[in-house]
């Protein structure tokens, strides 16, 4: 992440560059050529030369010196841009350092506090169940169970998240699957959680694919359980030749939004249960298996593609 983002530094700074020596270049020679006065006899020649052989000895030296100021400025604009490039190349690693060492420092944080927090929650819930509650107070311990089950979903996706930015996730090998047989178990697991219509469509002349199937599934999961959350009557799921779609028709998310759904704790509407961590952990999985994944939406629907 943070190599792509000297890259792009970089990339910029010696592209600024090159387009401003280029202006500046071309500048200087129009005005070069503009300030040499053309070629045309003038009096006091010397004797035994034409008026042609005059023009064409200026014309000459007009061009001689134009392609010596060429020459020179192609020199300088090479040594400005080697001499820019290793000073952002430089400048860059310095910039970039104090962020990823920010940025490991959380990464640690989280990574430690989730470990530190899941043992004490595995043993309040045990503790929970193993309680002799009367009817009179057991709704306050549903609603405890509840948070603690909340509370150790956070730290799994937590922990889930830490592991994948270490690399120290296991890698799922690809098997081959119907994604159409897949997609019909899984849906249909959603529909006591959703009063409004899912429906399922294959757009795909051939639904059999090598993939990572246990990714897929988690992937798909969240996407589902996102579409259930923010839809209000239906969910429609497609099975592409590349990829699948799931669409809702809940309320429009702007452009500034969608460039951020998948950031780690971020929500669009914050009065929605949910961590903000779901969209993250896809994002995630679908980078580790080299897929893609993006969010659309207008006034009709929003639309997650997955695409493989």
């Amino acid at each position: 992440m943070f190599s792509k983002l000297r890259h792009r530094i970089i990339i910029i700074t010696m592209t600024i560059t090159t387009v401003v020596l280029l202006i500046a270049g071309g500048t200087i020679m129009g005005v070069s050529s503009t300030a040499r006065p053309d070629p045309r006899p003038f009096p006091g020649m010397p004797e035994g030369f034409s008026e042609v052989e005059i023009r064409d000895f200026v014309k000459k030296d007009r061009n001689d010196g134009n392609s010596f100021l060429l020459g020179i400025l192609i020199c300088v604009g090479a040594v400005i841009e080697i001499l820019v490039f290793l000073i952002t190349y430089y400048a860059s690693r310095k910039m970039v350092e104090p962020v990823k060492d920010s940025f490991e420092k959380q990464k640690m944080f989280i990574a430690n506090a989730s470990h530190e927090l899941k043992t004490p929650l595995a043993v309040i819930q045990a503790n929970m169940e193993a309680l002799d509650v009367d009817k009179e107070n057991e709704k306050w311990v549903n609603n405890i169970e509840t948070e603690i089950t909340y509370a150790n979903k956070l730290v799994l996706d937590l922990l889930q998240l830490a592991k994948m930015d270490a690399g120290s996730e296991d890698k799922m090998l690809p098997e081959k699957v119907d994604l159409k047989e897949l997609l019909n178990e899984h849906v249909e697991m959603f529909s006591p959680k959703f009063e409004g219509k899912i429906s399922l469509k294959c757009e795909a002349d051939k639904t059999e694919q090598l993939i990572a199937k246990q990714d897929f599934l988690q992937v798909l999961d969240i996407l589902m359980d996102n579409a259930t959350k923010y839809g209000d009557k239906k969910i429609a799921v497609v099975l592409k030749p590349n990829g699948i779609e799931v669409m809702n028709d809940g309320a429009k998310i702007s452009k500034e939004d969608r460039t951020k759904v998948f950031d780690r704790f971020y929500q669009t509407d914050k009065t929605r249960e949910g961590s903000g961590l779901g969209l993250a952990i896809a994002k995630a999985i679908s980078e580790k298996n080299n897929w893609n994944i993006a969010c659309e939406s207008d006034e009709k629907f929003t639309k997650f593609v997955l695409s493989f």
